[in-house]
């Protein structure tokens, strides 16, 4: 049995194939941004591994890939905001960013969730019933407190926590509260480096980035680049 993590596919899942053949039993953990218009990438790669994932940004830039994930069957396999046990170990999942709008950590927060959003929000701007496309991948304070009073022992984000650049600590304390001994998680493309800075830490922290794919010691199987014309 193989746990393995796969950072942003940004729509794109060839390069995982040979390292999902060449293994027997994997789980394939993707760290948010799958930014899918089907759900065909899913159910062919379906046929080499057993795939979870949490959401990114890029998931609910459009409605085709809002409907690929929360619109599908393929929502039971979005770990965002719970933990299940796969293969043995107890992985908790937080997908989406922080958004100024919503919360953007250290700041006090502008609404609490979803409801708090839609009640002080005029009606043009609700989608389907509830907040806005957009914010389908925005992280609201009830998303992490859902999270901090279970216990797991890896914690995937698509967001990242500090100690990088772009990172927050409010996703350090989550992992705290919930005896996590590993965070890994994706969303910047670079493969952050933390190597030096895991040493001595109670709680390992891995970037997988662009179109990478790391084991669950955080060792790299593969890494990207984002040479994309943008």
């Amino acid at each position: 049995m193989t746990i393995l993590f796969a950072g942003d596919p940004h729509g794109s899942y060839a390069h995982l194939y040979p390292f999902v053949k060449e293994r027997e039993n994997v789980s394939l953990l993707i760290l948010g941004d799958l930014q899918l218009t089907t759900t065909a990438e899913l159910d062919n790669l379906a046929h080499y591994c057993d795939i979870w994932f949490i959401h990114g940004n890029h998931d609910s830039k459009t409605v085709a890939s809002f409907d690929a994930i929360w619109g599908s069957a393929w929502k039971e396999r979005n770990l965002h905001g719970r933990v299940a046990e796969i293969e043995g170990v107890k992985i908790a999942g937080l997908g989406g960013v922080f958004r100024g709008h919503i919360w953007m950590p250290p700041h006090r927060p502008m609404f609490f969730d979803p409801i708090h959003y839609c009640q002080y929000s005029p009606q043009e701007r609700i989608w389907r019933g509830g907040v806005p496309l957009r914010h389908r991948s925005s992280i609201f304070p009830s998303d992490v407190e859902m999270l901090e009073n279970q216990q797991a022992d890896i914690l995937i984000t698509h967001e990242a926590p500090k100690p990088h650049p772009q990172g927050f600590a409010t996703i350090n304390q989550l992992a705290r509260k919930m005896g996590v001994k590993k965070i890994f998680h994706g969303h910047h493309h670079d493969n952050f480096d933390y190597s030096s800075l895991n040493r001595n830490k109670s709680c390992d922290i891995y970037n997988i980035g662009f179109r990478s794919l790391a084991d669950i010691d955080g060792n790299y199987l593969l890494v990207g680049v984002d040479d994309r014309d943008l």
